[in-house]
């Protein structure tokens, strides 16, 4: 009688509750969608579909609760204890995200939170075993055994609440949970009746249970006790039968104490599937090579590589006849491929080199629209480049940042400790930064924009047509457009571009504090280099030792350039306390002296000094009469492929 005063005291408060939880749950979810909630999101957005899931799932586990609560409210502590601590994480989150979400709170957070549905959790297993022990004992005084009709009004105290935590925790614990609606008893007669719905499809007549040594179920009409005295025939099952009852649920749910299949019966049904398989076997019979033919096509199509046409490739496979835009087009290929390949571990992070590979491929791929746009098809290409130097952009962004990062590793590694606590606010701040483009990235990567573009992209690459070339110009004249006759051309053309700054470089250069014209050879010579690599398979044994050259005087020219970038870095980080572009910003002027700062920046200008001391020596290679020669002699290998 308490447990059923209980359940009508406090079940419209559980079904209010319950409901509440779905609802905060189901508009969290719905602000999320339409919110588009990502990495990149803003702090409200996240706050808000936190807190309404938060809060959703606590009031469900107190909505279940409540509903199979068996004493007063006031004395259930540990409900009362994890509803506490739930709120007060909830609290702690809502009052200090993002601005304050930083340790120790995030741990009260999280510790509070986690503890208080924890509570709540073992609060609705408790009760449920409360509960099947009483049921347990009020099914053995049956009036059945005692003969005894009780007046008294019987209460389901099984919920739908309740029933809902039973089913969770049957599930969990592999029991059987026996709610009211499922084994009944009537109050006028002794009847007990099992429902089975499996069965009610094929025979809405419910099932009633037999007592006997099998333990099994027959179908039978309702009969009540008294009926059963005058029909022999009929049987009622026992409720205080001591041995247990197989219900139709049990034979369900739980197929393994079902009844056993006679062994005649089992046999014949054995023999029949063996007849049919054996049938069909011999419907389709396959020669071996077939088979195995057969077998491997079949794994290929399970195994769906996305983009594995360009992943695969493992050089372009230019030929000397190709056209300069199929060439171009190879190329890209290549390069695009490398980009998918490396797209993963970039994602992941846990490899600095994958970002730079990936961003390598696109900054590849840029360089050919750029030097080859005169034999491309550019009203077709440029959404795509567009992308392209889009892709290298946000890539570029975090890459530099860990070069950076990497710089600095380097010099406090030959530093005492006290050095590196006086650096630390620098490296803090570029962390914070590189974690901010970092998010930028991956929202970027994981944008249905950037991978249109991909599957747009590959179409046309792979779309021969679109590449094809004019021969001829509408007067008949024709038009050089293959790969031996135009890239020595170009080549040579390109060479000349880098031959030219020997004339403008001069000793007063170094009176530049940011060395334009250095910058200017570094990006001429970067376009010499790629072409070379990217045409390599067509030219001359030679183009190694001219790549190595370009390679070690393009390393002089970008680190001359990333020094002075962040010579003006630092000197912002110095003027307003922060990482990154910071000019015309007011009222941001830094109260903070960084010692650690100012020897780095002295640190980065004796590494100025040596890169410019150093840069005679790399440029004396390129520009000395030898190296003209085996850029000749690689040329020449073009006529031999």
């Amino acid at each position: 009688m308490a447990s059923n005063a209980f359940v009508k005291k406090y079940s419209l408060a559980a079904s209010l509750s319950f409901l509440a939880g779905l609802v905060s749950c189901m508009t969290g979810l719905l602000f999320a969608i339409v919110s588009r909630l990502n990495r990149g999101s803003g702090s409200e957005t996240i706050l808000i579909v936190c807190m309404l899931f938060g809060t959703g799932v606590v009031l469900i586990l107190a909505g279940i609760n409540v509903a199979g609560i068996r004493q007063k409210l006031s004395r259930s502590y540990s409900f009362l204890a994890g509803l506490l601590l739930s709120i007060i994480g909830l609290f702690v989150f809502m009052i200090s995200f993002p601005d304050n979400w930083v340790y120790p709170k995030v741990s009260y957070a999280i510790v509070a939170y986690s503890l208080g549905i924890f509570l709540l959790l073992i609060n609705i297993f408790v009760n449920y075993f409360l509960q099947a022990l009483g049921d347990s004992s009020q099914r053995g005084l049956t009036p059945q055994k005692y003969n005894v009709q009780s007046n008294e009004p019987q209460h389901n105290d099984c919920s739908v609440l309740t029933t809902f935590a039973g089913i969770l925790m049957t599930n969990i614990t592999s029991g059987t949970y026996e709610p009211a609606f499922l084994t009944g008893t009537s109050d006028n007669e002794s009847t007990y009746i099992i429902n089975n719905t499996t069965s009610e499809e094929n025979d809405p007549e419910p099932l009633f249970m037999e007592s006997n040594e099998e333990k099994s179920i027959t179908e039978t009409k309702i009969v009540t006790a008294a009926d059963a005295i005058s029909d022999e025939n009929a049987k009622v099952c026992n409720v205080d039968d001591k041995q247990e009852e197989t219900t139709a649920l049990e034979t369900t749910q739980f197929p393994e104490i079902a009844e056993v299949i006679e062994p005649e019966i089992e046999k014949e049904i054995e023999d029949i599937e063996e007849t049919r398989e054996n049938e069909e076997e011999a419907e389709v019979e396959y020669p071996p090579e077939e088979q195995s033919s057969s077998k491997e096509e079949t794994d290929v199509q399970n195994l769906v590589v996305p983009y594995a046409e360009f992943r695969s490739l493992k050089k372009t496979d230019i030929k000397s006849d190709d056209t300069m835009r199929e060439a171009a087009r190879k190329v890209l290929m290549y390069n695009f491929g490398q980009m998918i390949e490396h797209e993963r571990g970039t994602k992941i992070g846990m490899d600095i080199e994958e970002l730079h590979d990936m961003r390598v491929a696109a900054m590849r791929m840029r360089s050919v629209v750029e030097v080859l746009e005169d034999y491309l098809n550019m009203k077709d290409m440029s959404p795509y480049y567009k992308d392209i130097k889009s892709i290298r952009r946000t890539l570029g962004t975090v890459r530099d940042l860990d070069v950076f990062l990497e710089k600095i590793d380097h010099y406090l590694a030959a530093q005492p400790a006290e050095k590196v606590l006086e650096i630390e606010p620098l490296t803090d701040s570029i962390l914070i930064e590189r974690a901010k483009h970092r998010g930028t990235m991956l929202v970027y990567l994981d944008d249905s924009g950037y991978n249109k573009f991909k599957k747009n992209f590959a179409d046309y690459l792979l779309t021969k047509k679109s590449w094809k070339i004019k021969s001829a110009k509408k007067n008949g004249e024709p038009i050089p457009a293959r790969v031996v006759d135009v890239l020595p051309v170009l080549l040579y053309s390109q060479l000349a571009t880098v031959r030219a700054y020997g004339d403008v470089l001069t000793d007063d250069t170094t009176i530049d504090p940011y060395l334009e014209k250095y910058h200017l050879l570094r990006i001429d010579v970067k376009i010499l280099r790629y072409t070379i690599e990217f045409f390599k398979e067509v030219l001359g044994s030679e183009t190694k030792s001219l790549i190595r050259d370009l390679k070690a005087l393009q390393d002089n020219l970008g680190d001359m350039h990333d020094t002075v970038v962040a010579l003006e870095m630092l000197e912002n980080f110095e003027k307003y306390g922060v990482w990154g572009e910071t000019h015309g910003k007011k009222n941001s002027v830094s109260i903070r002296d960084y010692p650690g700062v100012d020897a780095y920046i002295e640190y980065r200008k004796k590494e100025l000094a040596s890169l410019l001391d150093s840069f005679p020596d790399a440029w004396s290679k390129v520009i000395d009469p030898d190296f003209s020669v085996r850029f000749s002699q690689a040329i020449a290998g073009i006529y031999n492929s």
